[in-house]
Order: C-alpha cells, then structure tokens, then sequence
C-alpha cells in the first residue's frame, strides 16, 4: 500500500473524528435503546485495523492479537468489544440448539464480563483511537509550506470546497473550533479560537473567514463574544463583505502557515 501523505493523512483523523461523533451521537442511553449509525460506524472500522467476518447472523470485526485471542467487536446497537475467540463469542452471542444444551455454554451466554471490553460510547472510542494511531501526523516546515501554498492556489482558481478543505486542516493543526451557530455566519467557511466565556457564551477569534459566494479570504485579529454588539456588528459586516480588514487572500494562508510553524512540536497530538 503506497505510504499517504501528511495532508492525507490529516484529512483522515479528520474524517476519523467526525465518524466517531455521528456514532456516539446516535447512541441512546442504557435506559432507551436507539439504533446506531451503522453506516457510519462501518466507515470507522474500515478505517482502522479491523476486519469484517460475517458468522451466523452476526456482523463482527475482527483484529489480532495474539495467538487465538483476538479483539471482536459485534455491530449491533450494544457495540460490545470482546477479546476472545471468533468460535466463542459467535457461540455465545448466536448459540444454535444443540450447543444450548451445554451448561458451560449457557452460563458463558448469561455472564460475558469475562471477555467483555467494552460497550457502546467506549467500544467507540477505543476503535478510534486504534485508528489515529496508525496515522503518522509528524510534520515538517516543507508540509505546511505546501498546504499553504496549496490553499493560494484552490484560491486563485475559485476553488471554494478546496479551499474549503485547506483551511480545516489548518484548523486541526492549529486546535481552532467552527464559531457558534448564533454567530451568524452560515453562508461563511469559518475557524477560529474559541474559549468559553460568560453564562455558556463562546469568545471567538482571532478567526480566519471565507466566503465562498466571492471567493474571499479574511483574517479577523479579534476576540468576539455575543455580548459585545459592537463587534459582532463587526464580525457580520465583514462577513457579508461590508467592511474590509487588513489581512486577506494569500496572506491569510501565510498567516495560517506562521501560526503552525511558531507552535512547539512536530507530530499532531491525537
């Protein structure tokens, strides 16, 4: 398999963590059972390092590791992770007639904590993680040049979901949030810092925006909290194009790029 490249493979914890929220999102609670994103859950196995193995009526996916012992996880509306055998959990989650008939069998069938990892939320988590692992998020000062470079040019040719896609993993690199939706920026592309404030208020910004309508780019150089109507009169009014600010186009890639390289390390923490 032909080794992916540092954006690649940032792209892919980014679409690795949003899989794994549309999952956890859809869980209900141990008192009301909802079904699943099975889909997306799907998604997030293939991934990673597991397998699909289709046994009796079960969906399992299967990972390796050791000997016999593997690491299954059933896709059902439980999630449950178990380390054991395919033939063991296949026996106690899908038991024929003639196997019931074993008091071993049924007793493993009424308690499985002995193999049981995990459920739900956690079995989502834990396949995440194994996934992200696999990714090498080291990165040089030469990456981030081309993924700025990149960007200039997805804007100069009016290129909205490249540009799209550039400036959100320049977001990831950075730790920078999408605003909140009562910002009203909609018809925008938008990240930035975000702390919590005041009586579950967001501050936002500093924050790079980009309307794809125009194909413009800005960089806002300020923290904006909902309670300040100066600025978030501000913030729309440079949203809609109304009012102009000092940095735009490519020098918001070359903002972005400085800001990536000024940080400590060079591998993304996961």
């Amino acid at each position: 398999m032909e080794k992916m490249s540092f954006q690649e493979n940032l792209w892919r914890k980014i679409e690795l963590e949003r899989l794994a929220f549309q999952v956890i999102a859809s869980i209900g609670t141990e008192q009301i059972s909802r079904h699943i994103d099975k889909e997306a859950m799907q998604r997030l196995l293939e991934l990673g390092s597991y397998h699909y193995q289709r046994e009796r009526d079960l969906d399992l996916y299967v990972k390796p590791v050791g000997g016999e012992l593997k690491m299954i996880l059933v896709l059902d509306n439980e999630l449950p992770i178990f380390r054991s055998t395919v033939k063991d959990v296949v026996t106690r989650r899908s038991p024929r007639t003639l196997e019931m008939w074993s008091i071993r069998t049924i007793r493993n069938i009424l308690v499985d904590s002995d193999i049981k990892m995990s459920t739900r939320e956690k079995s989502v988590e834990t396949i995440l993680e194994d996934a992200l692992a696999q990714l090498d998020l080291s990165y040089t000062d030469t990456d981030i040049e081309k993924l700025a470079r990149d960007g200039m040019a997805w804007l100069a040719g009016k290129e909205a979901q490249g540009v799209g896609k550039t400036l959100a993993l320049f977001a990831e690199l950075l730790g920078y949030k999408k605003p909140p939706k009562y910002f009203g920026l909609d018809n925008t592309i938008s990240y930035g810092v975000s702390i919590s404030g005041q009586d579950k208020d967001v501050v936002f910004g500093p924050s790079v925006l980009y309307r794809p309508g125009d194909n413009t780019l800005a960089w806002i150089d300020k923290s904006i909290s909902r309670s300040d109507r100066v600025q978030m009169e501000f913030l729309r009014s440079v949203a809609v194009g109304k009012t102009s600010v000092p940095v735009t186009g490519d020098a918001v890639f070359q903002m972005l790029q400085k800001n990536v390289l000024e940080q400590p390390g060079r591998v993304l923490p996961v």
